[in-house]
């Protein structure tokens, strides 16, 4: 594939990044179960099509990576030190819980819901002069030891899932500069999500390098605001000439 050496460069511009998205959603290769991972960040998107397994991060993020990661709570994530935890994610499954039937639990969930949004707007409001002492982050970790002690599945889950991973939930409250959701990784696989109805996934691993390749290059080019068509053109060009590729440009 003509742009894998292009992905390759891009995977290298990853590890020096400061903040990269990462996520990733199901995938069909010749009918079995797949993912398609995206690791983006504000000028590069690689895409990825592998096993749910952590191992498959070795893909897209190596150890020369030491800046932040934004991910959901994915057990493959878990482990890496400086990570946020996107709060849109919990905060979706605190609105469910505001729902509930019993009085007890829809309270509790609103608690957490009101919590988690205010976290997001001390974000945008505040000075970014926070320590231990900040009273949001203690109020919501109070709100979750009293939700593990009712006695409702998805209530305690969320209630663990937060203070099993308390210090990426909180992380953007003390690190200012970090975003509070994953929504970039999130609308980057939209586009694969609306193929992978339509096309039911690829047929070959060969097609499923190529999709992610050509993928890959298309997104980063849409992020540093070149046209893809014409960069794809010049990198087959200057390919059959025995050339070797450009770089894709970085808007100034």
């Amino acid at each position: 594939m003509l742009s894998s050496p292009v992905v390759e460069e891009l995977i290298e511009e990853l590890q020096s990044a400061e903040i990269i998205h990462l996520d990733e959603t199901p995938w069909y290769e010749k009918g079995k179960y797949r993912w398609l991972w995206v690791a983006i960040t504000s000028t590069i998107a690689v895409f990825h099509i592998g096993s749910r397994r952590k191992e498959e991060l070795l893909c897209l993020i190596t150890s020369a990576f030491v800046g932040w990661l934004i991910t959901d709570g994915y057990g493959a994530y878990i482990n890496y030190p400086k990570r946020q935890h996107c709060l849109a994610h919990l905060i979706r499954k605190a609105i469910a819980l505001t729902e509930a039937v019993d009085r007890e639990v829809a309270d509790l969930g609103q608690w957490l819901l009101e919590e988690l949004r205010e976290l997001i707007h001390e974000l945008a409001t505040g000075d970014g002069d926070k320590d231990e002492t900040d009273s949001n982050p203690a109020r919501l970790y109070r709100v979750c030891r009293l939700a593990t002690g009712v006695e409702h599945t998805k209530l305690k889950a969320l209630a663990k899932e937060i203070l099993a991973d308390w210090d990426a939930v909180v992380a953007c409250f003390y690190h200012p500069q970090l975003p509070p959701t994953n929504n970039e990784a999130e609308r980057a696989l939209r586009h694969a999500v609306i193929a992978r109805r339509l096309s039911y996934g690829t047929r070959t691993s060969e097609g499923s390098l190529a999709y992610c390749s050509v993928l890959s290059v298309i997104e980063t080019c849409r992020l540093r605001k070149v046209d893809p068509w014409s960069y794809i053109a010049q990198v087959l060009t200057q390919a059959r000439r025995g050339i070797k590729h450009p770089p894709i440009p970085v808007a100034s």
